[in-house]
């Protein structure tokens, strides 16, 4: 009996370990950047964690559970516009379109579209999605044109990137 007590100790501490491992948040979106030619149109989609989007809303409305769908979605539109843009090769801000937004329990999905640049080859992003909210936020972006996809990791500090397509990286 005394040889399966250190056992199931350790098998206890391996289980409370793997939970508070397991509750561990990490915070992150994840946004991607289509160039498409043939529509010659630059189409976004933001993915957000609904939990991170209730605690900025919390930050900036108080308690947004009385909020109604298109005070939710102006909110939300001023939330991405100021953290988010993006600039042509000759340094043009991109005008963003606000398209819309979707959301359900663990995600929002917002969408925005611009014109395509006439030399999408390059492009400098901005993404500062919950940075001002959290230290270790880490942002993705995929651009993708052509089938060939650049990614870049966004931190603090690390909010402004060029992605170029002239070359291969």
């Amino acid at each position: 009996m005394r040889v399966l007590k250190p056992a199931l100790l350790s098998l206890m501490i391996l289980v409370c370990v793997a939970q508070v491992g397991h509750a561990h948040r990490f915070y992150a979106a994840f946004t991607q950047i289509d160039l498409r030619e043939k529509k010659q149109t630059v189409e976004i989609v933001h993915r957000l964690f609904t939990h991170d989007v209730e605690d900025m809303l919390q930050v900036t409305v108080g308690n947004p559970a009385g909020l109604g769908e298109k005070e939710l979605e102006a909110l939300l539109r001023d939330f991405v516009e100021g953290a988010f843009a993006l600039y042509d090769g000759e340094g043009q801000r991109l005008p963003l379109t606000w398209i819309g937004m979707e959301y359900a329990t663990d995600n929002v999905l917002i969408y925005q579209e611009a014109p395509l640049p006439a030399d999408p080859s390059q492009f400098t992003v901005i993404n500062r999605l919950f940075m001002k909210q959290f230290e270790e936020q880490k942002n993705t972006v995929n651009v993708e044109m052509n089938g060939d996809i650049r990614t870049r990791i966004f931190t603090k500090g690390r909010e402004r990137q060029k992605v170029s397509f002239a070359e291969e990286e």
